[in-house]
């Protein structure tokens, strides 16, 4: 920052610095465009228009209560905030002047009818994070038209950067008294503000009035006027809380919630009455919790579709013209007054806001089939790896050519060499030791008896660790390695489904530059509705991965599977796409803290877990077994018991490699049999022509 305050430190810095002299008055040229280029409806730091202290005797009576007020030690540290659709500088000045010293900072926006529809210059967005954490909103209203009111909330509270927040700031309304029921009621502004009152001289008395607006204390839950006392001299009574918080006893209303189609909630179409949810942790949470803690009701409903009508909607969709549809829809448009189960994306923290205590924690996951014992002829291989094969396979052919060589050397130099030790005898000698068989007599040389002991001894390293490996798979069979991972699940062999709850988890996955995802969307066939066939599918078949979110998982496995069907399903360790489902309201919604208050009394005694545990006992898995005896299938509640379990008996696919190989050493034998047989014949009938 330049000050320009005084005419010789400017022509100093000149003489010094030319450069610093051409580059001051273009800068101060373009500042002054950018000023004048600024529309009305700015928010400008404010400054005192009067050198001179007003006296505090000639000030208005609002404005003296105003004053005595901001003087209350909840106050002292807050900024105010004056908005006015007709601008009064005396009543700003008089305020500003005659309040504490330590004010935390003063911004005015100023609305008239070419100004009220402007848009805020960037550097607005940062107004909050610079201001003090309380501010305090003095509005002056002179008009009661809903529009005029409506285009008040849009300017100064736009989606993207609000000025003020409706469910923490406080807010004072300047107006006459006729108008105050009717101004603190209205849904266009202020009804959705929670710390608020009304102040306004009555003229014909000469008194103030202060009001307030009650949102509950009409049973059941309907709003009530309050008016508050003040001073005979109109200053604030000592210790009175003008601004209470009526967010804590709903006095009976009736709160709207929307709900996607899940699996964690459920309730009957056409979704009308109170209290009307059927199952799910989120019945015990209003139930048993949040109805008793607030004292109100709750009606439930499917949320709103793209036909405008109840049952379709989802968790939240933006449509290409912009507005929402889903539970996100029903909280901008007001249907709702809280939804459930949906999952704080990007685009709808814009719109809508979560309690500060989230209540429950989602995540994808994804179940395959148990693994199951694989029985092959390849068994016969299997205790000893490739590398082992062929290592013993080289330690043969290094063998043969040694003996090969040394019984060459000793024949040409005729020296302990045996008749019988021919080249047939060497290649028995080392198979038959290998298979555990009685060598043939061994030659005379002192150097192939070394060789042949040294032989005999790694034959049989080798023969009992291959026999010992071989019990241990006769004995405990080999299993199947289902993926663990999602990574490994992407580049396995499985078939792949995914059950869409939603938008957001496949929205976010396909949005993806991560090559796993990318090859999980493009190779996963989608299954929408109930999905309840995903979960048949991995139980039909063996390489088959359904991924969903763990809740949806496990409800469809308590209500739909029989107790042999769920030991089949093997949950994945791997999770991905952790999501937070908290019980989400309007942006700044007056219910948001205090609810989010409660709700954070239920973590640390885990009573989420406990509810999830006993809604799928009581309310799935129970209600199931009931249906099957109802209907006769008993078979599926037997499972398995009338099975053998625990039986060790070899089977024939135990043995199925030995025998295979047997009968191809049989099928050899014989071919060998009818060459030798053939060849004999031919040299015999050669014989016998040459005799005669």
């Amino acid at each position: 920052m330049i000050s320009l305050r005084g005419r010789g430190s400017l022509v100093e810095m000149c003489s010094t610095s030319k450069k610093l002299c051409y580059i001051l008055p273009r800068l101060a040229a373009f500042v002054f465009l950018l000023l004048w280029l600024v529309p009305a409806a700015t928010l400008p730091k404010y400054k005192k228009m009067s050198s001179e202290k007003t006296s505090f005797g000639e000030i208005s009576l609002v404005d003296k209560f105003i004053v005595n007020l901001l003087h209350v030690e909840m106050f002292k540290s807050c900024s105010l905030l004056f908005i006015q659709d007709s601008f009064s500088e005396k009543s700003i000045d008089d305020i500003v002047h005659n309040s504490k010293k330590d004010i935390g900072g003063v911004y005015l926006v100023k609305l008239d009818k070419n100004a009220i529809s402007t848009r805020f210059p960037v550097f607005i967005s940062s107004f909050r994070r610079k201001s003090s954490q309380c501010l305090v909103s003095i509005l002056t209203i002179n008009t009661l038209l809903p529009k005029a009111l409506q285009d008040i909330h849009n300017v100064i509270a736009p989606v993207h950067i609000p000025l003020f927040r409706k469910d923490e700031d406080f807010f004072i309304f300047k107006t006459e008294p006729k108008f105050h029921s009717e101004l603190l009621i209205m849904k266009e502004f202020p009804a959705k503000i929670k710390y608020k009152i009304a102040l306004g001289c009555d003229k014909q008395i000469e008194k103030l009035v202060v009001s307030t607006m009650c949102f509950f204390c009409n049973y059941p839950g309907e709003a009530k006027l309050l008016h508050l006392p003040v001073t005979d001299d109109s200053f604030p009574v000592t210790g009175f809380n003008y601004f209470p918080d009526f967010v804590w006893n709903l006095n009976g209303k009736t709160l709207h919630v929307s709900m996607p189609i899940t699996t964690i909630i459920e309730a009957d179409p056409p979704w009308e009455g109170v209290n009307n949810a059927k199952r799910g942790h989120w019945k015990n949470l209003f139930e048993e919790f949040l109805t008793v803690k607030f004292n109100f009701s709750y009606h439930m409903f499917v949320s709103t579709g793209r036909d405008g009508k109840k049952g379709s909607g989802g968790t939240g969709i933006q449509i290409q013209n912009g507005t929402w549809i889903g539970v996100t829809g029903d909280l901008i448009l007001g249907r709702a007054d809280l939804g459930i189960a949906t999952v704080a994306t990007p685009k709808r923290i814009h719109f809508i806001d979560f309690t500060d205590s989230f209540y429950a924690i989602g995540c994808l996951a994804f179940v395959t089939n148990q693994p199951t014992e694989i029985y092959s002829p390849g068994a016969l291989l299997w205790p000893f790896d490739i590398l082992m094969w062929i290592s013993i396979l080289v330690c043969i052919i290094i063998s043969l050519i040694f003996l090969f060589l040394a019984i060459k050397i000793m024949q040409n130099l005729k020296f302990g060499i045996m008749k019988t030790w021919a080249q047939s005898t060497q290649i028995g000698f080392l198979f038959t030791t290998l298979l555990e068989q009685s060598a043939p007599l061994l030659p005379i040389s002192q150097t192939l008896r070394c060789f042949a002991s040294l032989w005999l001894l790694f034959a049989m390293v080798v023969t009992n660790a291959y026999r010992s490996k071989l019990v241990t798979f006769m004995a405990f069979p080999v299993f199947s390695l289902p993926p663990k991972t999602f990574q490994q699940l992407a580049f396995s062999e499985y078939e792949i489904g995914f059950m869409k709850i939603g938008d957001s988890a496949y929205n976010t996955l396909a949005a993806s530059n991560d090559q796993v995802y990318r090859r999980l969307v493009g190779e996963m066939e989608i299954f929408k509705g109930v999905n309840l066939e995903c979960v048949e599918k991995v139980v039909s078949e063996e390489n088959f991965a359904c991924i969903g979110y763990d809740f949806a998982l496990t409800h469809l496995r308590e209500r739909n599977l029989s107790s042999e069907e769920s030991r089949k399903l093997r949950f994945a360790p791997a999770t991905t796409y952790n999501i937070w489902m908290g019980l989400a309201t309007q942006a700044r919604s007056i219910y948001r803290i205090n609810f989010g208050k409660v709700l954070s009394y239920t973590r640390p005694f885990h009573l989420a877990n406990i509810w999830d545990e006993m809604d799928m006992y009581w309310k799935v898995h129970l209600p199931k077994l009931k249906w099957w005896r109802e209907t006769n299938q008993t078979d599926k509640m037997m499972g398995n018991m009338n099975q053998q379990e625990g039986s060790k008996h070899l089977k024939f696919k135990h043995i199925r490699g030995a025998l295979i190989v047997l009968i191809g050493c049989l099928a050899l034998s014989f071919g060998t049999f009818v060459c030798e047989t053939l060849i004999s014949y031919s040299n015999n009938k050669k014989l016998c022509g040459s005799t005669m």
